[in-house]
């Protein structure tokens, strides 16, 4: 390899794009903002709650058999307590199943809930973060088998079509509606 390709290779596009996703804090470690997990959680159960009634499509890799019984807050607390997962990540895999039910029309439900939230947090790892673990010590933290959560990845990707980059603005707007909603939520049992 010459020296020009081996520079081209280090600092491409994906490097560029890396650096100003970086810029503006998307890797930068950032705590887990106060009550975001039950944020999160509680949007995402809701919109699941509203599909129950809707038209069943055909089941997706995300659609488990059975509910999964543990409760979505619960299960959202634990991926985050063991991924080490910041604001930043959260906020890009909110973005992700965004992506999932506007681009790909996925309807969330509570067979898939549990999986998509899986699938988005360890895509959202990988993607913004230096560091990040195995597939198989997500697989054990997420509850399913390793190969299961190759697949929910690869279908992720799929659906995303490989498009992972969030840009600024839409990070900033995402991240400050999140966090304006869990500031209303730690402010309201104070209020009198």
């Amino acid at each position: 390899m010459t020296s020009d390709a081996a520079q081209h290779s280090v600092h491409g596009p994906m490097a560029e794009r890396s650096k100003r996703a970086r810029s503006w804090g998307h890797s930068a470690p950032t705590a887990l903002a106060p009550g975001l997990e039950e944020v999160m959680a509680h949007g995402i159960e809701e919109i699941a709650r509203m599909n129950e009634s809707a038209p069943r499509s055909a089941p997706t890799m995300f659609d488990s058999v059975n509910v999964t019984t543990i409760p979505l807050v619960d299960y959202l607390k634990r991926l985050c307590k063991y991924t080490a997962c910041s604001t930043n990540v959260l906020t890009c895999a909110l973005i992700y199943i965004d992506r999932l039910v506007v681009w790909r029309k996925l309807t969330l439900r509570s067979h898939n809930i549990h999986r998509v939230v899986l699938a988005c947090l360890v895509v959202a790892i990988k993607y913004n973060d230096d560091r990040f673990c195995s597939n198989a010590y997500y697989a054990k933290v997420g509850g399913v088998p390793p190969r299961e959560l190759n697949r929910l990845e690869v279908t992720l990707l799929s659906l995303l079509n490989f498009d992972l980059y969030v840009d600024e603005e839409h990070f900033k707007l995402y991240q400050s509606e999140i966090l304006r909603t869990t500031t209303k939520i730690a402010i309201a049992p104070h209020a009198t």
